[in-house]
């Protein structure tokens, strides 16, 4: 774990040694993406995406996926998206995609949360958050990582301009 926080952990004192807790990385990209209706998108395969320097969380883009340095404690994992564009379909319509974390394969999903257009064809600043967790050297976060992307089961055409993928992780102090 060289480079990456310390967990806390008895100090001669009796006390916890302070370190940090809640990490983050970003992954993000902007451009012109399209997605056709029944397609999945794996964001780190967006023309110009990147983990971004300066983050904390120790995320590494390998490939396709996304991953996550080995900690022995428990962590939660916050994936929370943010995309703009736009999306095909008239006013008053229901369209619908989603976000989802998937394993190497891109075929199972581990989460998925939906989102909905009703009105209008923007899309600007739509955000999504799906929460997991991680334990250990043989977690397949850390093992194989993880594809972070969109499910557009809209039926209809989404055009994204940017992605924003905070991957925050908190772990157990104690």
């Amino acid at each position: 774990m060289s480079g990456y926080p310390s967990i806390p952990s008895a100090n001669p004192s009796g006390g916890l040694t302070q370190t940090d807790c809640f990490l983050q990385d970003i992954l993000s990209a902007t451009g012109s993406l399209s997605v056709p209706a029944g397609s999945w998108v794996n964001f780190a395969g967006f023309p110009g995406a990147v983990v971004q320097p300066g983050g904390t969380a120790g995320i590494i883009a390998n490939g396709l996926v996304l991953k996550f340095p080995a900690i022995e404690k428990y962590s939660q994992v916050i994936f929370s998206f943010r995309i703009t564009g736009t999306i095909g379909g008239g006013a008053g319509t229901p369209r619908e995609w989603q976000m989802q974390t998937r394993r190497p394969d891109g075929v199972t999903v581990v989460g998925s949360d939906g989102d909905v257009k009703v009105d209008g064809s923007d899309i600007s600043n739509r955000d999504t958050s799906l929460i997991s967790w991680t334990k250990g050297a043989t977690d397949p976060f850390s093992v194989d990582g993880i594809q972070v992307g969109l499910l557009n089961n809209s039926g209809q055409t989404i055009t994204l301009t940017s992605i924003s993928v905070r991957i925050q992780r908190v772990v157990n102090p104690i």
